[in-house]
């Protein structure tokens, strides 16, 4: 399916009426009869919307090119609360009727045998989702639609009849969001995290092949919230943004969307709890599917960009890059981050979470810190091409100054609905996106690692053999572990060895100073002291090992 996307697109005024069909006797012809119908509902820019019903046939419906009347059908929606049980319905604005060979929408139809009737995004029960203290839920939703005239073809024969009796849905499908896998991981202190995980289709159709994807890992806002697995991925664009099929045919890869659980409130990603067990979830998918640990990526909004400046300085060697948006954090742990590269986008003018407190703050405090900072002001509401030329040209100016920290600011009055939503420009920008796709950890280290020790008089001696589980040679390595209370090196090969405090680095000698993709290395030691009965941390190039 080709993205439907634009902003201008979302509109009922913006999209084409079908032009009414001449009145004519129908010829006597056997009108196709209706198997079943669905509604179609889809993640865009401004939310999660119920964008057309899809009427499925038993047999092909071609009208011969004949345009199908939007007049010709009432349908009728009924939307229930999942947080108080209240019902509504409401008739819905038809805006476009076609035929299709899926049930979803299309720029241009095909013959087949759904009838895609398009409906106006404008209808004040368009929405999928009811926003209720401060919560995003899904609405349970069922439609019907009246067929109240007949549907000739292009020879004014009868294609579709009318009937008094309306069709209901039996379904919702949501075009890109099914795609996503639906599981509950638990973390090995307890806490269990719902997500969805989108698996790329390369992957799906050659699952032995030896291909290694990126994954993106898109932390949510307040809003989303919950235990449903599902509004974390149909509020906004942070996660289908990077599973669009246009998308994924670029960069096919991995998307990861967990979500925070609500009740209990107050929870959010900068919960010890929830964070360690997102990173363990990360660290899960790494080893299970042919995922680049070089090439993780992520991006947060609002409460997801305060867990994203929160999660970085804790990791700085996990992630390859991130976007940020709308965030705020602490200024005195950004030198800890100052290595990663980052994109931060923020409304100057944003009411929840402050421009000048927040991104701004943070952006200086890394500035400080040492991070070449290149920054520019836009309209949030840009069409998306000059959109797109604005970010590339920031984008220039960061390689030209060497800089892996870029800062883009929404000017006032011109981000979309809300001046909060920075994440609307920000995801329809592809070459925000493609600047994360480029990035790639500098001399990243996937790898395992044990440590054996022998003790002897005084003293001991030991092994930490390294096994480089990446798919990439780890370069130029270094080696460190933590010595136990009264223990000292004194001898470690190959490589150089140096010890401060309780803190032991083995660099690489010339002669070996790379270890090759399920290639290990062994660096002797002996040392004075008492052996430890636990086995210390090991890292490579700052990574830890698993």
């Amino acid at each position: 399916m080709k993205r439907l996307r634009s902003l201008a697109g979302l509109t009922g005024a913006a999209l084409l009426m079908a032009i009414p069909y001449a009145a004519a006797p129908a010829q006597a012809a056997v009108p196709k009869q209706v198997d079943s119908a669905v509604i179609v509902t889809e993640s865009l820019p401004l939310g999660h919307f119920v964008t057309a019903v899809a009427i499925k046939y038993t047999t092909r419906v071609d009208t011969l090119g004949a345009p199908v009347p939007t007049s010709a059908f009432t349908v009728v929606g009924t939307r229930t609360s999942s947080v108080n049980g209240a019902v509504t319905t409401a008739p819905r604005t038809v805006v476009r009727a076609y035929t299709n060979d899926e049930p979803e929408r299309a720029a241009q139809g095909t013959r087949g045998k759904y009838l895609i009737l398009e409906l106006s995004t404008d209808d004040a029960n368009a929405g999928a989702l009811q926003y209720t203290g401060g919560i995003n839920n899904p609405y349970q939703l069922s439609y019907s639609v009246t067929q109240t005239a007949d549907v000739l073809d292009a020879r004014g024969r009868l294609e579709l009849a009318a009937s008094a009796l309306p069709v209901t849905t039996t379904s919702t499908v949501t075009p890109i969001v099914d795609d996503f896998l639906a599981a509950t991981f638990t973390s090995t202190a307890g806490q269990a995290l719902n997500y969805r995980l989108f698996v790329p289709e390369a992957y799906r159709d050659k699952p032995r092949a030896k291909t290694f994807y990126p994954m993106v890992v898109f932390l949510h806002g307040g809003g989303e919230r919950g235990l449903n697995n599902l509004s974390q991925i149909t509020a906004n664009q942070g996660a289908t943004a990077f599973a669009d099929p246009s998308r994924q045919a670029t960069d096919p890869s991995f998307v990861l969307a967990a979500q925070v659980p609500a009740p209990p409130a107050g929870q959010g990603w900068t919960t010890p709890a929830i964070q360690a067990a997102l990173i363990q979830l990360i660290d899960s998918l790494v080893a299970d599917y042919p995922v680049d640990p070089d090439r993780l990526y992520l991006t947060g909004l609002s409460l997801g960009g305060i867990g994203s400046f929160d999660i970085l300085p804790r990791y700085p060697t996990k992630f390859a890059g991130a976007i940020i948006i709308a965030a705020s954090g602490d200024p005195a742990r950004m030198p800890l981050m100052k290595d990663v590269p980052i994109w931060v986008t923020h409304s100057v003018d944003d009411p929840t979470v402050s421009y000048t407190n927040g991104s701004l703050r943070l952006v200086n405090a890394l500035e400080a810190a040492g991070s070449v900072v290149v920054r520019d002001t836009w309209p949030g509401n840009l069409p998306e091409p000059e959109a797109d030329a604005r970010a590339l040209a920031l984008w220039q100016q960061a390689q030209a100054a060497g800089s892996h920290t870029l800062f883009t600011t929404y000017a006032a009055g011109t981000t979309p609905v809300s001046a909060h939503w920075s994440w609307v420009p920000t995801y329809l920008n592809d070459t925000m996106i493609d600047w994360l796709y480029a990035q790639e950890r500098a001399n990243g280290a996937s790898c395992d690692a044990t440590v054996r020790t022998s003790s002897w008089s005084g003293g001991f001696s030991g092994a930490v053999v390294v096994t480089n589980t990446g798919t990439k040679p780890i370069a130029d390595w270094t080696v460190s572990w933590q010595a136990g209370a009264g223990q000292q090196v004194t001898s470690a090969w190959p490589g150089t060895l140096s010890q401060s405090g309780t803190t032991v680095t083995v660099s690489a000698p010339a002669f070996s100073s790379s270890i090759q993709p399920g290639k290990s290395l062994s660096i002797g030691f002996n040392a004075t002291g008492t052996a430890g009965t636990s086995a210390p941390a090991v890292t490579v190039n700052g990574a830890v090992c698993g």
